[in-house]
């Protein structure tokens, strides 16, 4: 019997963290990124399955996302449901955030809106903001991205 429940323990464990970590998440990164240029800003989501804040945000978000399908922006999500672990670095160096990723790491939460072109944040997003606030807050940002790469002479 003993070594039944040294085994079963585990394997219980090992189940109902991978049944968290799924039920019950609303990723806004879950909609086709359609836009066929390259993206001016990057929204990226910092989240984990164990964040109520994200719980409220990301859904928002969700709603909001497929009204941006076809312009100049990616949505990232970064998950710290298991730690910060080196992926979730790489994956942020390959989206261009490798500046503000130091800073925030292992935060949940929020949103931040990037300019793709040069790593400055624009904008952040967050559970207090309504459907109607991301939406403007991520139109600005791109309108604000796109007035700076017209205004680079380079």
């Amino acid at each position: 019997m003993q070594r039944f429940k040294k085994f079963v323990f585990p394997v219980v464990a090992v189940l109902g963290i991978a049944i968290f970590s799924i039920v019950g998440r609303t990723s806004a990164t879950d909609v086709d990124y359609v836009y066929e240029g390259e993206p001016e800003v990057v929204a990226v989501t910092f989240a984990s399955a164990w964040c109520s804040v994200c719980k409220i945000l990301e859904p928002r978000l969700a709603e909001v996302v497929p009204e941006f399908s076809d312009k100049p922006v990616k949505f990232v999500r970064l998950d710290f449901t298991f730690g910060q672990t080196g992926s979730l670095e790489t994956q942020a160096e390959a989206e261009g955030l490798s500046d503000l990723y130091p800073r925030f790491k292992g935060a949940t939460g929020f949103t931040l809106l990037v300019d793709r072109d040069t790593g400055e944040l624009l904008d952040s997003l967050t559970v207090n903001h309504s459907k109607d606030a991301m939406r403007t807050a991520i139109a600005q940002a791109i309108a604000l991205a796109q007035r700076e790469k017209n205004a680079d002479p380079s």
